[in-house]
């Protein structure tokens, strides 16, 4: 999984699905905004989102690496720290798109993220 694609899955699942786009061109910066915050913190959307959340100080020099440390990873997944913070968002579930009129499992037992896709 790439680092977009990773961050992008954690911003979906840290808004509850409320944020669908990045805002100018970045998804931790859409995060950001939708907590509340109107300029990024040190000109780091990342380091904004830590303070959000009542991160206070990088770990390691890493504000990656605070936030995964914040939902209960304490080591990179797959190599990862991105990885780490999507697992910990997501309580390690697997996030796999929901694609209107391309899956068959009744609404109202999914738990993944609703996504578009070309049937």
């Amino acid at each position: 999984m790439n680092i977009t694609n990773t961050i992008r899955l954690y911003v979906e699942c840290a808004s509850s699905g409320a944020i669908t786009e990045p805002t100018d061109g970045s998804w931790i910066g859409a995060l950001a905004i939708w907590q509340g915050s109107s300029e990024p913190v040190g000109g780091s959307w990342l380091q904004t989102v830590c303070l959000n959340f009542g991160i206070a100080a990088p770990v390691n020099g890493s504000w990656l690496q605070a936030l995964a440390n914040y939902y209960g990873q304490f080591e990179p997944v797959n190599g990862s720290w991105s990885n780490a913070v999507l697992v910990g968002c997501t309580g390690g579930k697997p996030v796999v798109p929901f694609i209107w009129n391309l899956d068959t499992v009744q609404w109202q037992l999914e738990d993944r993220v609703w996504d578009t896709g070309i049937a």
